[in-house]
């Protein structure tokens, strides 16, 4: 007797998402949160950027571009390998004395780290 089990069926394609649909929510959450909060002055997030790795410079931009469209001062701190002249540093160095120094500087919101492979030096 023939087997008369159908053929399987193709494995499913993948789904692009669209950035834009997932982000917008968040970002509607922090446009409304930054409108009800009375401050003198608009936040401060500090990118602190450890790395030659280009992916990570292009990330730290990218968030540049997305806090000016918020309303969110942001400034790169350079450590370590990312530093023009940073002959002979590497990927993570100076990252902690960058985050030590920003969390103490009373103007500073927030710190983003990106230094590939920063688990390791630290």
């Amino acid at each position: 007797m023939a087997d008369t089990d159908p053929a399987p069926a193709p494995a499913p394609k993948g789904v692009l998402l669209k950035a834009e649909a997932i982000a917008e929510p968040f970002l509607a959450e922090v446009k409304a949160s930054l409108a009800n909060v009375s401050r003198s002055r608009a936040p401060k997030l500090v990118g602190i950027l450890a790395t030659t790795n280009a992916p990570s410079r292009s990330y730290s931009e990218f968030t540049r571009k997305q806090c000016v469209a918020l309303g969110i001062n942001f400034e790169l701190r350079e450590v370590g390998a990312a530093m023009p002249d940073a002959a002979g540093a590497a990927d993570g160095d100076g990252v902690e004395e960058a985050i030590i120094e920003a969390n103490a500087d009373d103007a500073v919101d927030g710190i983003m780290v990106r230094a590939y492979a920063v688990v390791e030096k630290v």
